[in-house]
């Protein structure tokens, strides 16, 4: 890949359906998806890093720092890909059901590069919650609450575009709505049975 593998993700904000059409006529094999979702879950662990640095020892004396960042990196090193591989099924399963023409590997491929793509957002946005638990007051929850709508959105525009081109749909929004609208109906399901 010309210019290197980080390239390549600031690259991808320029055309992302071109993104996802460029890696797929790479022909890759499993192992390029493995170390997909390796990056995508150790940049998902980086970001959460500042939050459980943040936590109050305080409050409760008995909690390591230590002993959090290692449970933290357990799962999301070896549980989170897992929980992807379900999305991913479950994502080509629905887009099946509305004409998708895209094997299995790509719905992988697209959650997978879209996790990569997604890093430097992770990163940025870590770095700016960071700042504003630092800073504290009665913003912080507000504040907080936009940067991860503003990540939502971007998972959201990132993986439609990536998984309209993986499955071959002609309508990223299209796409887009519908892994909106299982998100929403997943997580009032949540809701619901949490009472």
């Amino acid at each position: 890949m010309q210019g290197g593998f980080v390239a390549h993700i600031i690259g991808a904000y320029g055309g992302l359906r071109e993104s996802m059409r460029r890696e797929m006529a790479r022909k890759v094999g499993e192992e390029h998806l493995l170390a997909l979702v390796s990056y995508g879950s150790f940049v998902v662990f980086l970001s959460f890093l500042p939050r459980l640095f943040a936590t109050d020892l305080r409050a409760n004396p008995d909690q390591s720092i230590a002993a959090g960042v290692t449970v933290w990196f357990f799962a999301v090193m070896f549980f989170f890909p897992l929980v992807l591989y379900g999305i991913a099924a479950l994502s080509h399963l629905i887009a099946k059901r509305f004409g998708a023409k895209g094997p299995y590997f790509n719905a992988r491929h697209a959650l997978f590069w879209m996790l990569a793509v997604l890093s430097p957002v992770l990163i940025v946005k870590a770095m700016l919650a960071s700042v504003v638990m630092q800073i504290g007051g009665g913003w912080t929850p507000v504040l907080l609450g936009v940067l991860n709508l503003l990540l939502l959105l971007a998972i959201l525009r990132i993986w439609g575009a990536f998984l309209a081109e993986a499955e071959g749909f002609r309508s990223t929004a299209r796409v887009t709505l519908g892994i909106a609208g299982v998100l929403a109906a997943v997580y009032l399901l949540l809701y619901l049975v949490a009472g």
